[in-house]
């Protein structure tokens, strides 16, 4: 139900939803309570309009009383809010429908994250925690009529600094171990520092009569091709004791309980069988059916409430079985060992209120655009909104879900462990229904930092014992221990990674963050010498694109070492690291968008070595999430995908290296191996063409096979010695190999790149060694229904072709090689009208760079 007040008298409109089938004569009513806040600093006198859900931060910003905290060095001047306390006020009408039910509850879905909660004056809530919800009963506070409620909200790190005083020492992390509230709030090396408060989620009033649904798990006991078996776990609250009809429905399937209801919580369980079930499966391998389940609770012909979930039955698993070559880590979906593509993935704005669907529709397609089956929540930023979750289950993306823990140790007195049981149960409960949970995780880094990091060293034994116990108690057993109570037959890990690099097993046991690339400076590949047996962290930066930077630099700004920039950049060597590597394989450009450029490529290429070094190591290897998916502000990071949505070279790299098919040539032992992988589930008869050719377009060899490739694996198709593979009679620095995946049945035809399944190259030299020449591209654009079809053509080979513009729109491919004498085709998506698009397109190749 929805309020539209107007002249002083309340509407009820009800919301009939067709497809969740809820009735309209159902007798519970929530009415949403988002609208007409105000806020103001504590203190003073002047109330301002606030944006709820939202932050204070968010609502100055809306309101012009702050800079924007995105633009040049602004984020450094709004530290000051974060010190100070805030109050929100608004005011609502309960009519006398609403006012005569049984029951009245205020539900906080997010406040952030030290708060008093008034209602007409009384204190009904102090909230300490910004990931639970916060339900209260209201019956003996709320009037009918004109209602009044005020927010209190404390500064997060003066309410807790008395408290770290008084720790007697300080926990690696800082402050903000303290505080249940994201971590990442109090800066990282991609993001801004930025200490929110607010009222972070939803606030509605529910009002019900005699009973109402808390609560229904399908819990998935056993499922196969034949049946699955089900067991609906529904708890109940109630007013009274009673008698009720409780009807449970999942698909065709129905069930009718008639059940006596006793004064509170009332938990029932309804086992289900579902003949036949149509599976849900992770991207690549299947659909994503998902079926509609309905559960109600009727007196007599009253619906006294309702609830309605989409569910897809699977399987999942996270197998850890030793082996000769040490422990594997992977994971089965339906029984099936399945290789998992994907990357680690933040909050998506630092001011999460101004997340909506079209962010989370848009994230979640470029995830399934570059071929992902993987998403990794990590744990320094929050549990994500409903919506995210939804769009993983429509796309069959798995959701490896880290609590919000990371990089710090955390205090262990019963208040805190209290606080963070709450927390736990609350979430597992919110989103174990979504078929798209893979595994819940303890933490990011916590006992790796604790092992390896010397974070040791700065307590006595009696500190070390007490900190340690405070991780064994929040790690091995609070959290694993409401997964197991609330979410049976959930993998639970302890600690991600099990291993860092600083630790030998890494290679040969659990999940691995590798790190010696970037910040040990190791060179690329040590990514195909360190491989582990699930990569669930390892990265590179780069910059967003020019059109990003400029959203936040002026001209004057454009160096690496401007304050702008340096503001932009969170990691303390991150722009000397770019530049060293850069040096070892490409000439330093002169000009700033030409390092950009460059530095783009470089993390593709860097990142390309260790995608393909993983999924070449199949099924040893089973898994590659990189660091990192997306941003929160425009800045220097390592993101696939800029905040404003624009891919980087790199995920273009991901697509292609995600694909179905991928070919990956690499030199070993002084032989060129020619692997192909398929996550295919049947064998597929192909001809592998390979090609010498050198910079100008000549062909020196060609070989052609027909291959059989076998299903969801890596194979080693085709090695050649290195002696005697290059043409002696010319440089070595104008030639390269490419290799072809074609289908046997086009055999014949004269255009064969343009329907292979797959295509790689490989060069003898580095990008800086290899002599390029001008490309001399042909250009022909074309518009077509949603955008422009741009054909672009090069005599000789032209490399890392970039495309460019200022126009809001996105490109089928970037960042690619086009053969000598070949064409390549991509589409621009855009719905903006545009006179004369050719020339508001820029294209740049690696050739044009100085």
């Amino acid at each position: 139900m929805r309020w539209k007040f107007v002249g002083g008298n309340v509407v009820v409109f009800i919301l009939f939803i067709c497809q969740l089938g809820i009735a309209a004569h159902n007798s519970k009513s929530t009415i949403l309570l988002n609208d007409k806040w105000e806020f103001r600093q504590a203190g003073t006198e002047a109330w301002s309009k606030a944006t709820v859900p939202g932050s204070v931060q968010l609502s100055m910003l809306n309101n012009e009383a702050i800079e924007n905290p995105f633009y040049g060095t602004n984020e450094l001047k709004d530290d000051w809010i974060s010190q100070e306390n805030w109050e929100y006020r608004t005011t609502f009408d309960v009519n006398a429908d609403v006012f005569g039910k049984d029951e009245l509850e205020l539900v906080f879905e997010g406040l952030d994250t030290y708060a008093k909660v008034y209602l007409n004056g009384n204190l009904i809530l102090e909230a300490d925690n910004y990931f639970r919800k916060w339900r209260v009963n209201v019956r003996d506070w709320v009037a009918l009529g004109r209602n009044a409620l005020q927010i209190f909200f404390y500064s997060p790190e003066k309410k807790v600094q008395q408290a770290w005083n008084d720790l007697g020492y300080e926990l690696p992390g800082g402050m903000r171990t303290m505080t249940r509230k994201p971590q990442f709030h109090y800066g990282w090396d991609w993001g801004p520092r930025m200490v929110t408060m607010g009222i972070s989620g939803d606030i509605t009033l529910e009002a019900w009569d005699r009973a109402k649904i808390a609560s229904v798990f399908y819990h998935q006991v056993q499922i196969d091709e034949n049946e699955a078996q089900l067991s609906a776990e529904v708890e109940i609250t109630s007013t009274k004791i009673q008698k009720v009809n409780l009807v449970v429905s999942f698909g065709d399937i129905e069930e009718v309980r008639k059940i006596k209801l006793r004064k509170g919580i009332n938990r029932f369980s309804v086992p289900m069988t579902i003949p036949n079930p149509k599976l849900w499966w992770s991207r690549g391998l299947g659909d994503q059916h998902m079926y509609q389940a309905r559960t109600k609770i009727l007196f007599k012909e009253e619906t006294l409430d309702s609830d309605f979930k989409r569910i897809g039955l699977r399987t999942i698993e996270l197998v850890t079985e030793p082996d000769d070559k040490g422990t594997g880590f992977y994971f089965k979906v339906n029984g099936i060992p399945v290789f998992m593509k994907g990357a680690n993935y933040i909050p998506m704005d630092i001011m999460q209120g101004r997340v909506g669907a079209e962010q989370y529709a848009r994230i979640i397609k470029d995830a399934t655009d570059a071929n992902m089956n993987m998403i990794r929540v990590w744990g320094g930023g929050i549990y994500e909104k409903k919506t995210f979750y939804d769009l993983c289950d429509e796309n069959g993306i798995l959701v490896w879900q880290d609590f919000m823990f990371a990089c710090a140790m955390y205090p262990g007195d019963s208040d805190y462990l209290s606080n963070v049981k709450k927390e736990a149960i609350d979430n597992i409960r919110r989103l174990r229904n979504h078929p798209s949970i893979a595994l819940w995780c303890g933490n990011n880094e916590v006992s790796e930092g604790w092992h390896r990091w010397g974070w040791q060293d700065a307590f006595n034994n009696a500190q070390k014992n007490k900190v340690w116990k405070a991780y064994q108690k929040i790690f091995r057993e609070i959290l694993p221990d409401a997964v197991k109570e609330h979410h049976p037959g959930m993998g639970y890990w302890e600690s991600s990674p099990k291993y860092g690099r600083g630790n030998p097993q890494h290679q040969f046991e659990g999940d691995s963050h590798y790190w010696g690339v970037w910040h040990d400076a190791e060179p690329f590949s040590m990514f195909e010498k360190k491989v582990p047996r699930f990569m669930s962290e390892f990265g590179f930066q780069s910059f967003p694109e020019m059109k990003t930077i400029m959203a936040f630099a002026e001209e004057d700004d454009l160096s690496l070492d401007s304050k702008v920039m340096d503001t932009h950049q969170k990691h303390p060597r991150g722009n000397s690291l770019i530049r060293e590597y850069m040096e070892r394989d490409f000439n330093i450009p002169n000009d700033f968008a030409d390092f950009v450029y460059v530095s783009q490529i470089l993390q593709a290429e860097g990142m390309r070595i260790g995608l393909e070094a993983h999924r070449r190591s199949q099924p040893y290897c089973m898994g590659t999430l990189y660091w990192q998916l997306n941003d929160c502000w425009p800045v220097a990071s390592w993101s696939s995908v800029d905040y404003y949505g624009n891919w980087k070279a790199l995920h273009y790299a991901v697509k292609k290296v995600f694909a179905e098919f991928m070919i990956s040539p690499v030199m070993e032992e002084d032989k060129l191996n020619i692997y192909v992988i398929s996550e295919r589930m049947e064998t597929k008869k192909v001809v592998l063409n390979l090609k010498l050719r050198d910079v100008r377009g000549k062909v020196y060899g060609e070989h052609k096979t027909a291959v059989s490739i076998p299903p969801n694996q890596s194979t080693l198709i085709l090695d050649i010695p290195r002696e005697g593979l290059f043409n002696p009679d010319i440089p070595l620095s104008l030639q390269f190999i490419e290799v072809l995946l074609e289908p046997i049945e086009v055999q014949n035809q004269v255009s064969l790149g343009e329907e292979s399944y797959a295509s790689a190259t490989w060069f003898p030299k580095t990008p800086r060694e290899t002599q390029l020449l001008d490309p001399d591209l042909s250009i022909n654009i074309k518009k077509m229904s949603g955008g422009y079809r741009i054909d672009i053509g090069a005599k000789t080979l032209a490399r890392f072709v970039q495309l460019e513009t200022d126009i809001e729109g996105t490109f089928s491919n970037n960042y690619f090689d086009i053969m000598p004498g070949e064409k390549n085709m991509v589409f621009f998506k855009t719905a903006q009208a545009v006179d004369n698009f050719k020339n508001q397109l820029k294209v740049r190749t690696l050739f044009d760079v100085k």
